[in-house]
């Protein structure tokens, strides 16, 4: 008899290659899209410090307030004289930012000594820094 087809070695070989390209492939893929959404909330920052210029300009000054999440800043101050219309996405959660949010936190920092502002963006776990934006 002369059947044609894959040897159990051959099989197990196969299988191994597979196994060794997911386990080096999906951290790696993983980790691409938490840089994504990074990103992302660097342009969040970005957009929040743009708003907060032009709060500035009209206002000559910045929003006075010490530790304050977007939800609070867009609606108190940049939403009211149309600096900023609605409140951003999280992309870590894909719903607007809350004050209690964790994951891809920006907090707007006032210090009224100096007059200096500090927008600070957080990587998914809520404590290492992406971003810190001022008007230094």
């Amino acid at each position: 008899m002369n059947k044609k087809g894959f040897t159990l070695i051959e099989m197990l070989v196969v299988i191994a290659i597979i196994g060794l390209l997911a386990y080096f492939l999906v951290p790696h893929l993983l980790g691409s899209q938490d840089r994504a959404k990074e990103a992302s909330v660097k342009a969040v920052m970005h957009s929040l410090q743009v708003a907060i210029e032009g709060y500035n300009m009209e206002n000559n000054t910045f929003p006075v307030v010490k530790n304050c999440g977007v939800a609070s800043l867009v609606t108190s101050y940049l939403s009211p004289g149309g600096y900023m219309v609605t409140i951003p996405k999280n992309p870590f959660t894909g719903k607007e930012y809350s004050d209690s949010d964790a994951a891809g936190k920006i907090v707007y920092d006032f210090n009224d000594v100096t007059g200096v502002y500090t927008l600070t963006g957080y990587k998914r776990d809520g404590k290492t820094k992406i971003l810190d934006l001022t008007n230094l």
